[in-house]
C-alpha cells in the first residue's frame, strides 16, 4: 500500500487508491467472516483478525486459520491494479492469551488488545515477506504440527508455513464442521452449514465458492454472519457503542447521510503519537498509564480542533493517532493547533508517565482520503493516502522528539526559531519524503530537563541495608574538603534495586549538612541532546528553570552581574532562551571559540559559587547523559571541589567520555548491592500497612 499511496500525485489516484483498497479489503474481510473470525480493526494497512475460543479449542482453530490464509493468499495475494501498482498481502498468525482492553471516559472510548501474543503477531507478520504465511513460535508450539509444513526462520520466533497435509479432501470440511462448535457466533441450521441450495435466502451478499474434488461446497456471507447486525434495538447498548464512534462521524450517521456522502477527500493535519514502555512493566500498571495517556492525549487534541481517532498496540509500545481538520473541526490554523497540542502532549507523557521509555510524535499534513473502507457487513471509518504513510515512518526515524514535515512548518506560521531542521534519513518506500522539523516548543515551554527526582525521601522509615553506599558519599565529602578538588560517586544497579531511593536519602543528608543540591533526572530522548545535562544543571542553579519566560532574562542578569562580564551575557541567549544584546566581543567569536567561552563561565561561575555554599549535583539515570555533558563534567571535577552523585543502570553502553570520567581518580563506583531478605520483608510490611506476613507467602 505504500508505494501505491506514494505515487498519488491527485485526488483522482488517491480516489482510485480509495476504491481499490476498500474493494481488496472487503473480499478479504468476507473471508474471514466466512472462516468464523471477526474483524477487531482495520488501521492504514493493516487488518486484524480474532478468533476468540477456550485454550483447549486452540490447536483445531489454528488449523482453520492457517487453511483460511493459505485460501486468502491463494485468491487474494497478488491484486493486479490497471495503474501498474500491484497489491500483496503478508500474513502473521499468532495464539495464546491476550487482554482486551477499553480505555476513555463517558464521552469516548477506545477499544484495544495487548499482550505477548499481540506483539507475536506482529512480529510474525513483520519477518514475512510479501504472499507469505509467517506463524509465531507461541502458534508453531500449541497447532497440531504434523499437519503442517513450515521452514523454522528464527528459533524461538517464528516460522513460515508453507503448506498443508490434508490429503483427502473432505479432511478440511469435516475439521471445519467441528469448528463451528467452538464459534457460536457463526449462522448454522440443525448444526450444518447453510447451503445456498437448501437455503435460498435474498440476504446472502456473495459466495465464496471452493472445489473439494467433484463437489462444489459454498461458504456463503451474509449479514447475519455478524450477529450484532440482528440484535433488537436497545437504547442503553446503542449508547454504549456510539462512545466508540469519533464524534464528527456520529453527526453524520444521525442525519442520516448516505455512506457515500461520508466518505470524502480533505486536507488536514494528522499526528501520530508513539510511547515505548520498559518491558518489565506490569499489564496492569501499562493499561493505567495508557489510560492516563488516553485521557490527556484526547482532551489536548479535542482543544486544538482534533480527534483522537485510534489507539492501538505496536511492537514497541503504543500508538495514538489523532486528525486535525475533519468535518465540523476545520480551522485555518489547524498546523499550528496540531505542533503545541503535540508538545503538550509530550511534556505530560515526559514527565508523568513513569514506566515510559521514549515519546516520539511526528505530523503531516496534506490531501487524504477521510471514509468508509471494508465490508458491508464490517467497514471502519479511515484515512488513506500518502501523508498517513509518512507520518508512520517519520516515528521511526526520529525518535524521541516532534517531528513535521515541511508543510507543517511552513503552513504553521510559527517562528523560524521555534524550530530545527532534521538530518535526511532513509525510510521504507519512501523515496523523497523531503525536509524534516524538529519542533522546539516544548524547549520554551518546560524549558529543561526534570528538576525534581524520582522518588521523595521517606519520613515514616530509614533506608534499609544501605550503611556501605552511604559511606561513599560521606567519603567523597571528606575528599572534596581535603584535596580541594572534585568527588564523583555513581552508584551502579539493575531496575528496581533501590538508586532513586538512595539519591533521596543523599538529598536530604546533604542539605541537612548545608550542601546546595543540584538534582536532575534524565531520560533516553536527553541523550541525544548536545549538552543538555550541564544546560539543564546550570539552569536549574541560576534559578530560571521555574521562572515565568518574561522573567527569566531579568533574573538571569542578576545572577551573572559581578560574575560575568556584561558584554560575555549574549552567549547565553541560546542556550537559555533570552534575548540579550549581542556585544562586538562575542559577535566576533566563531562557533568553537563561543562554546569554549561559556564554558569557561560556567567553570568561573561555579567557583565563585563554591567559596560561599558547597555544591552537590544529583543525576539519576546518568547513562542518558551527553557526551558533551560528560566531557564538561570530567574537566570540571579535576578544577571545582564539587560532589557529584550519579546512578546508572548497567545494561547500557556508555559513551568514550563517560568511560574516561569513570577512570578519574576522583570517581567512586559503587555497585548496589541486593538486599537481604529480611531488610525486603521490612519493606514489604512497611508497604502494606503491616505487623508481619504469613510464612507461607515469604519466599
Amino acid at each position: 500500500m505504500d508505494r501505491f499511496s506514494l505515487s498519488c500525485k491527485s485526488e483522482h489516484d488517491m480516489d482510485t487508491l480509495a476504491h481499490i483498497f476498500s474493494y481488496y479489503i472487503s473480499d478479504i474481510v468476507e473471508h474471514v467472516l466466512c472462516f468464523g473470525g471477526d474483524i477487531l480493526n482495520i488501521t492504514g494497512n493493516v487488518l486484524l483478525a480474532l478468533w476468540t475460543v477456550e485454550q483447549d479449542q486452540l490447536s483445531d482453530i489454528i488449523t482453520l486459520v492457517a487453511k483460511c490464509s493459505l485460501e486468502i493468499q491463494e485468491k487474494f495475494g497478488i491484486y493486479h491494479t490497471r495503474e501498474g501498482q500491484d497489491l500483496q498481502l503478508k500474513i502473521g498468525l499468532s495464539a495464546g492469551r491476550i487482554s482486551q482492553v477499553i480505555v476513555g471516559d463517558e464521552q469516548r472510548q477506545y477499544l484495544l488488545v495487548i499482550g505477548r501474543d499481540v506483539d507475536g503477531v506482529q512480529l510474525a507478520q513483520r519477518l514475512a515477506q510479501a504472499n507469505e504465511i509467517v506463524l509465531s513460535w507461541n502458534c508453531w508450539k500449541l497447532c497440531e504440527q504434523y499437519m503442517f509444513e513450515v521452514e523454522i526462520m528464527r528459533e524461538d520466533e517464528a516460522v513460515k508455513l508453507r503448506d498443508m497435509r490434508i490429503i483427502d479432501p473432505f479432511d478440511f470440511d469435516e475439521h471445519f464442521y467441528k469448528c463451528l462448535d467452538y464459534l457460536p457466533h457463526y449462522r448454522t441450521s440443525a448444526g450444518k452449514l447453510f447451503c445456498p441450495l437448501l437455503y435460498p435466502c435474498p440476504k446472502f451478499q456473495r459466495l465464496i465458492f471452493h472445489m473439494a474434488g467433484d463437489i462444489l461446497f459454498a461458504f456463503l456471507l451474509s449479514d447475519i454472519l455478524r450477529t450484532a447486525l440482528e440484535l433488537d434495538p436497545d437504547s442503553a447498548l446503542e449508547q454504549t457503542l456510539r462512545k466508540h464512534i469519533m464524534k464528527n462521524l456520529l453527526k453524520k450517521i444521525d442525519e442520516g447521510q448516505p455512506m457515500e456522502y461520508i466518505s470524502e477527500f480533505r486536507t488536514v493535519t494528522m499526528v501520530l503519537v508513539g510511547l515505548e514502555f520498559h518491558k518489565t512493566a506490569w499489564m496492569l500498571h501499562l493499561c493505567h498509564l495508557i489510560q492516563e495517556a488516553a485521557l490527556y492525549i484526547s482532551t489536548v487534541i479535542e482543544k486544538g480542533g482534533g480527534q483522537l481517532s485510534r489507539i492501538f498496540m505496536s511492537e514497541t509500545g503504543c500508538m495514538f493517532f489523532c486528525v486535525f481538520g475533519l468535518p465540523g473541526d476545520k480551522k485555518p490554523d489547524e498546523c499550528a493547533h496540531a505542533l503545541e497540542s503535540s508538545f503538550s502532549i509530550f511534556g505530560f507523557c515526559w514527565e508523568n508517565l513513569a514506566e515510559t521509555k521514549l515519546v516520539s510524535i511526528s505530523i503531516t499534513s496534506g490531501p487524504v482520503f477521510c471514509g468508509m473502507v471494508g465490508a458491508v457487513a464490517r467497514h471502519e471509518y479511515t484515512v488513506i493516502g500518502p501523508k498517513v504513510s509518512l507520518v508512520a515512518r517519520m516515528i521511526t526515524a526520529y525518535p524521541g522528539l516532534v517531528s513535521c514535515d515541511e508543510v507543517t512548518y511552513l503552513r504553521s506560521m510559527l517562528p523560524a526559531y521555534n524550530f530545527k531542521k532534521l538530518p535526511e534519513k532513509m525510510m521504507k518506500n519512501i523515496s523523497n519524503p523531503g525536509k524534516m522539523y524538529e519542533y522546539l516548543g516544548h524547549r520554551r515551554c518546560i524549558m529543561f530537563g526534570k528538576r525534581h527526582l524520582a522518588r521523595e525521601r521517606n519520613k515514616n522509615h530509614s533506608l534499609l541495608d544501605r550503611e556501605k553506599e552511604l559511606e561513599a558519599f560521606r567519603m567523597a565529602q571528606q575528599g572534596s574538603l581535603q584535596q580541594k578538588k572534585g568527588q564523583a560517586v555513581l552508584y551502579e544497579g539493575g531496575k528496581g534495586c533501590g538508586k532513586s531511593q538512595l539519591l533521596a536519602e543523599i538529598n536530604f543528608l546533604a542539605q541537612k549538612e548545608g550542601y546546595r543540591v543540584l538534582p536532575l533526572k534524565l531520560k533516553e530522548a536527553d541523550s541525544k541532546q548536545c549538552f543538555y545535562a550541564i544546560q539543564t544543571l546550570m539552569a536549574i542553579f541560576f534559578e530560571i528553570d521555574m521562572c515565568p519566560a518574561y522573567y527569566r532574562q531579568e533574573h538571569l542578569h542578576k545572577q551573572l552581574h559581578g560574575m560575568v562580564e556584561e558584554s560575555l551575557h549574549c552567549l547565553f541567549n541560546d542556550l537559555f532562551f533570552v534575548k540579550f544584546p549581542s556585544s562586538f566581543k562575542v559577535s566576533h567569536m566563531d562557533d568553537l571559540t563561543r562554546q569554549k567561552k561559556v564554558k569557561a563561565c560556567f567553570f568561573q561561575v561555579l567557583q565563585k559559587a563554591m567559596r560561599e555554599t558547597p555544591l552537590v549535583f544529583l543525576i539519576d539515570e546518568a547513562q542518558y547523559m551527553d557526551a558533551d555533558s560528560w566531557e564538561f563534567l570530567g574537566t570540571l571535577l579535576s578544577s571545582v571541589p564539587i560532589i557529584m552523585v550519579m546512578t546508572l543502570t548497567p545494561t547500557f553502553t556508555l559513551c568514550g567520555w563517560a568511560q574516561h570520567f569513570l577512570q578519574s581518580p576522583q570517581a567512586t563506583f559503587v555497585p548496589i548491592s541486593k538486599l537481604a531478605v529480611t531488610s525486603l520483608l521490612r519493606m514489604a510490611c512497611w508497604e502494606l500497612g503491616v505487623v508481619s506476613i504469613p510464612q507461607e507467602l515469604q519466599m
